[in-house]
């Protein structure tokens, strides 16, 4: 009898522990975890401070030289990206803005403005570029994950306008504009706003990227005419420090 009662409640014991094996076996198995998609469209603007190189121009036999105050650029883009690709992530995006910088000066053969009065005028750019860059993840996770590196540029046009430059007193000596092919170099870090905490319950900025960079822009060969009739040719060159937003969706 006493082995009896040992093999009942043997039995009782084992059934109790068979039952949640059984249980798991009749659930369906769960799915390994899959990665977030990160390709697609955005759209978002970019605003600079630049920092131009002089430019140039002929008149009344003399040659002009004008430097600049800091300018500044503001663009509206729009793009693709591409979402991991190896340990990268490539985007090709569209851009189009528009650029400022009054004058500083003027320098006339080399001896400054004439008589020293106060020079005038600004220099004006449309830009348009079709863009290219390469995305560089620090990692998969964790806060560096929303710290990504970019490298890129891009190639397009630029209209630029010499705006009624000239001398106080004297004259406008310059006020004509050329179009002409330009290229941008670009480096920087992109921040995703709502992984490092800010933000975080503002859906408007979900899958909003803050990116931060430097930006050099070249033209060449501006053939431009001053007010005498006095042909000359001139180039743009500026560096930038970049600040720019972009949504995904």
């Amino acid at each position: 009898m006493y082995i009896f009662q040992k093999l009942v409640l043997l039995g009782t014991i084992s059934g109790a522990l068979a039952t949640p094996v059984m249980s798991a076996d009749l659930l369906p198995s769960e799915q390994p975890l899959v990665a977030a998609e990160t390709s697609g469209f955005y759209f978002g603007s970019l605003s600079s401070v630049n920092f131009l190189d002089d430019t140039s121009f002929g008149s009344g036999g003399t040659s002009i030289s004008t430097d600049y105050d800091a300018g500044f650029y503001s663009a509206f883009r729009v793009g693709y990206d591409f979402g991991a690709i190896g340990y990268v992530s490539p985007r090709l995006e569209l851009e189009l803005g528009y650029g400022t910088s009054s004058v500083d000066t003027h320098t006339v053969s080399g001896v400054g403005a004439v008589g020293g009065i106060d020079s005038f005028g600004d220099i004006r750019t449309l830009q348009g570029y079709v863009n290219g860059y390469i995305d560089v993840p620090l990692a998969s996770s964790g806060l560096m994950s929303a710290v990504t590196p970019y490298v890129g540029g891009g190639a397009g046009f630029m209209n630029l306008e010499l705006r009624k430059q000239g001398v106080a007193g004297v004259a406008t000596l310059m006020d004509d504009n050329d179009t002409n092919f330009a290229y941008h170099l670009d480096a920087g870090v992109g921040i995703k706003l709502q992984e490092i905490g800010m933000f975080s319950n503002t859906s408007l900025l979900e899958n909003t990227t803050l990116d931060i960079g430097y930006r050099f822009t070249g033209a060449d060969d501006f053939e431009l005419t001053a007010r005498d009739g006095t042909r000359s040719s001139t180039d743009f060159r500026s560096k930038a420090v970049t600040i720019g937003l972009r949504k995904q969706f």
